[in-house]
C-alpha cells in the first residue's frame, strides 16, 4: 500500500499518485498505473475542479492507463486533462507555475507492476529524480534501461523514490513469476482432468495484475477464463479475447473476494448467486494467489501450500523483493534513496531507508562527514568505464579530468567552509 503522499524533495510543483491535499498547489499530475492506493482524489471534486479552473494543467501518465483509467465512468471527466507520454523516449514538458515556466525532460520506463504501470525519470533545473511507483523487475533490469545512462555511464541520480513493499529481510526472495505460473498450470491440469464439473477458483484482489495469468491458461489449455468482471477489459482486446462472462463455458475461474455464493452448504468464495450455475454437483478447487502469507508463514522455498484437499495458497507477487530491490538501486546508485512503502507495523520511512543504505553499501548522503566523502558524492558518475576495447574520446578524457578537479577543489572548500563557519574565502 502506497504511503507516498505525493510531493518530491525536488520538483516541488508537480504531483505523482497523489491528487488531494496539498497536492492540489501542484501544476502538474503523474498517475504511474491504476491501482487505487495510487489514485487517492483522482475522482474528488475538488481536483476536478483545480482542472476545469486551470487548463493549462494536465495529468500525465502511459498510454495503457488512460485506456484504463477511461474505461471507468467516473474518471471520464478527466479526458480533456489527461496527456499521454511513450515509453522510453524522452519528452520536454512544458509545466505553467503561474508566471513561471519549467522545461522538464521526462522519461517513462516500464515497471512490471500491471498493465500500464511505469516509472517516471525526470531531468531538469532541479536535478534527476527517478520516482518508481510500484514495480516487479528481474535482477539486471537497471543494466537495461537505456535512459538510465549516458553513454557507458550511469548518470547521476539525485533523488530516487523507489517501492519498498518486500523491503522486509523475510521476503528477501520471491520466486519469479514464471515459476510460480508453471505450479498454477500444475494445479489447474491435475484438477480440471477429473471431469468437466471440476472447476479451480482463483482469489484474487487487485483490480488488474493478473493478466499475465490469464493470457496464459488460456493459451495452455484452449479455454476461456471465467471473470465477472471481463467487461473491464473491452479496452484491451488482447486481454478481453481470453476472458467470457458465461461461467458454464470455462472450468476456470478467475473471482474477486467480495464476490460469494449466499447458499448455505457452500463454504468457498464463489461468484454471485447470480454469475454461478445453480448446480451442486460442482467440485472447486480454490487457489488463493498472495505474497504476504509467503513473507510470513512459508520458507523461502515455497511456492504453493496446500491448505486442504480442496485449497491451496499459490506465491504470486506483483512487488519486487527484497533482493530484486537492492539490486536496483545497487546499479541507480542515486544520493538519495526514499521509500516509497512502510512495509509492516513499527516500521518507518528511515528505516527502511537505512535499511537499503546498509545493504545496497549508500552512504548517509545527508551526513557527510569528510572532504573526501564530499568529493565521492559529487564526482560518483564522473568516472568512465570502458567496456571491451572501447575507449573514451581524448576530449573527453580531458574534460572529464578538468571536471574531477575543479570538483575537488569545491569540494574540500565547502567542507572547510561547513566546519569552519567564521572562515573568510
Amino acid at each position: 500500500m502506497s504511503c507516498f503522499g505525493g510531493k518530491m524533495h525536488s520538483y516541488k510543483f508537480l504531483s505523482i499518485d497523489r491528487f488531494d491535499g496539498n497536492n492540489l498547489d501542484s501544476s502538474a499530475y503523474f498517475l504511474s498505473h491504476c491501482h487505487t492506493d495510487h489514485m487517492v482524489g483522482l475522482d474528488k471534486h475538488e481536483f476536478a475542479s483545480k482542472l476545469k479552473n486551470h487548463n493549462l494543467v494536465k495529468v500525465y501518465m502511459s498510454e495503457v492507463t488512460k485506456i484504463l483509467l477511461l474505461s471507468d465512468p467516473k474518471y471520464l471527466h478527466l479526458k480533456p486533462h489527461i496527456c499521454v507520454l511513450p515509453i522510453e523516449q524522452p519528452k520536454i514538458v512544458k509545466i505553467f507555475e503561474g508566471k513561471t515556466i519549467h522545461e522538464v525532460t521526462i522519461t517513462l520506463f516500464s515497471a512490471g507492476h500491471c498493465p500500464g504501470s511505469v516509472m517516471f525519470l525526470f531531468e531538469g533545473n532541479d536535478g534527476t529524480c527517478l520516482y518508481t511507483g510500484d514495480f516487479r523487475l528481474p535482477k539486471g533490469s537497471a543494466t537495461r534501461m537505456k535512459h538510465l545512462h549516458s553513454g557507458s555511464s550511469k548518470k547521476l541520480i539525485h533523488h530516487l523514490y523507489v517501492d519498498t513493499t518486500f523491503c522486509i529481510p523475510d521476503a528477501n526472495f520471491i520466486p519469479e513469476r514464471e515459476i510460480c505460473l508453471q505450479k498454477l498450470i500444475n494445479l489447474v491440469k491435475n484438477w480440471i482432468s477429473k471431469g468437466k464439473n471440476h472447476i479451480v477458483r482463483l482469489n484474487l484482489s487487485a483490480k488488474y495484475g493478473y493478466e499475465y495469468l490469464y493470457q496464459a491458461l488460456y493459451e495452455t489449455f484452449n479455454t476461456k477464463i471465467y471473470c465477472a468482471r471481463a467487461g473491464n477489459y473491452k479496452c484491451l482486446p488482447d486481454v478481453a479475447e481470453v476472458l467470457t462472462t458465461d461461467p458454464t463455458h470455462s472450468q476456470i475461474y478467475a473471482c474477486f473476494k467480495k464476490e460469494r455464493v449466499k447458499e448455505k452448504d457452500w463454504s468457498q468464495w464463489e461468484a454471485t448467486n447470480d454469475e454461478i450455475v445453480p448446480n451442486k454437483q460442482l467440485k472447486f478447487l480454490s487457489v488463493t494467489l498472495s505474497t504476504l502469507y509467503f513473507t510470513h508463514a512459508a520458507l523461502p522455498k515455497d511456492v504453493q501450500i496446500r491448505i486442504s484437499e480442496t485449497s491451496f495458497r499459490l506465491c504470486f507477487s506483483f512487488h519486487s523483493s527484497l533482493s530484486e530491490v537492492c539490486d536496483f538501486v545497487r546499479h541507480v546508485q542515486p544520493l538519495s534513496v526514499h521509500a516509497n512503502v512502510i512495509p509492516r507495523v513499527g516500521e518507518s520511512f528511515s528505516s527502511v531507508e537505512q535499511r537499503l543504505r546498509n545493504l545496497c553499501g549508500l552512504k548517509n548522503r545527508e551526513k557527510i562527514n569528510s572532504a573526501d566523502e564530499m568529493k565521492e558524492a559529487l564526482m560518483m558518475r564522473f568516472s568512465f568505464h570502458q567496456s571491451g576495447d572501447s575507449k573514451p574520446d581524448i576530449f573527453w578524457r580531458l574534460i572529464c579530468s578538468s571536471l574531477k578537479s575543479f570538483i575537488s577543489s569545491c569540494a574540500t572548500m565547502f567542507y572547510v567552509l561547513s566546519k569552519f563557519p567564521e572562515t573568510h574565502v
